[in-house]
Formats: C-alpha cells, sequence, structure tokens
C-alpha cells in the first residue's frame, strides 16, 4: 500500500480536491464500481515531487458505468459534463475530477494496480509500470500533433513521464 504524504506545490487547492474526491469516490463505492487512479495524483503518489502542482483528479471506470454515475450526480445536485473523448467530466467550483473510460483510455495497457491511501480514503492506481506506459502511450499521441495546445500537453505527458522513469522502485 501506498499512502500518500506530503503536499504538491498547490497545497491549498489539493487538500479541497482531496475532500471532492473522497465524495467521488463514496458515490461510486455506494454503486460498486472502483475506479483506478491514473493521472497526476498517482505520478506525485509515486515521485512526491512537492513541486508539482495536481489540479484535478482523473480516474478510469468501465463506460457502461456511466449512466449510474450521471444519475447519483443529478440527485445530489452535481456539475458534471459528459465529454466527446469517452470523459465523465465531474466539477464543483474550480475542482475537477475525470473519469475515463477504461476500455477506451487504458485498452491493451498491463492493468497491475497498487493501492493508494489518500486521506483515510482507499483507492486503486495504476501500478508504476503500467503509469509509465499509460504516460508513454499518451506522449506517442500528442508527439504526432501540431497545435501550441497539443505541444503544450506532450511537454507536460512527458515531463511526467521521465519523473516516473527515474524511479526505480515504488516507494513504501
Amino acid at each position: 500500500m501506498i499512502t500518500l504524504t506530503g503536499f504538491p506545490k498547490n497545497k491549498d487547492k489539493y487538500l479541497r480536491l482531496a475532500l471532492f474526491a473522497r465524495e467521488i469516490l463514496d458515490i461510486c463505492n455506494d454503486l460498486g464500481i472502483t475506479p483506478v487512479l491514473d493521472g497526476s495524483l498517482a505520478v506525485f503518489a509515486y515521485t512526491r515531487d512537492q513541486d508539482m502542482d495536481v489540479n484535478d483528479i482523473d480516474l478510469s471506470c468501465p463506460e457502461a458505468e456511466f449512466p449510474k454515475i450521471i444519475n447519483a450526480l443529478q440527485a445530489r445536485g452535481i456539475s458534471y459534463k459528459l465529454r466527446e473523448w469517452r470523459v465523465l467530466q465531474i466539477s464543483k467550483d474550480d475542482l475537477k475530477i475525470e473519469l475515463g473510460s477504461r476500455e477506451y483510455w487504458l485498452k491493451d495497457l498491463p492493468m497491475d494496480l497498487e493501492t493508494l491511501q489518500l486521506d483515510g480514503c482507499i483507492i486503486h492506481a495504476l501500478s508504476l509500470n503500467s503509469l509509465k506506459e499509460f504516460y508513454r502511450r499518451g506522449m506517442a499521441d500528442r508527439a504526432a500533433m501540431n497545435t501550441d495546445n497539443d505541444r503544450t500537453k506532450y511537454e507536460r505527458l512527458k515531463a511526467k513521464y521521465e519523473a516516473l522513469a527515474k524511479l526505480e522502485r515504488k516507494p513504501t
């Protein structure tokens, strides 16, 4: 189990984001859905790089579960948008949690998982090797695109990939 300690550079936002994540994870738990952490929070959990920002939380779950989650969000008055890129964006004020389609975004990815403890909440996260492969694939996809936005995203993916690649073993 990885116990998340320390804070990213944007501690205040991160603490609010962690509380919001707990609310969304409780909804998923009530519905019998087990999301997998697969974005910058997972990178932070492994690298413990306090110079990075965690601006949102990226999770994945089966896309077939989106309608159940949407119904639960509506019942609680929580804002969301179902995006054409197969992501359910859940928001509250300046906070965002994205639930990506596991079948689409993690297709053919080795699904080795770790358990992460975040603020008393247990989350399944991609293992270090699976997360590295996830970011390697993301870089490869963005490298073929030519807009300024794509180049910026590529550089962010690359920085996270390189930080993960430096790790020889997972933290305890």
